[in-house]
């Protein structure tokens, strides 16, 4: 069996909640550890990403409009 650590804390202070259905969660912070599990860090990158995008998006468009309105 491998040892486990929190990847938040990394204590090796872990233990299978019953209320979460086996799930491992960490004595120390709380944190769930195992598979399955998305990090906040992965989740607000993806929403910049996303943001990003339609920034751009805006910038062309009003680009765009700019030169059709100035080859009139």
């Amino acid at each position: 069996m491998s040892i486990r650590s929190c990847p938040r804390c990394g204590s090796t202070s872990i233990r299978a909640d019953r209320s979460l259905g086996g799930r491992l969660v960490c004595m120390n912070c709380g944190a769930a550890v195992g598979q399955g599990q998305t990090t906040r860090t992965n989740q607000n990158s993806m929403r910049q990403v996303n943001r990003q995008w339609i920034w751009w998006a805006i910038g062309l468009g009003t680009l765009l409009i700019v030169i059709a309105i100035q080859s009139s």
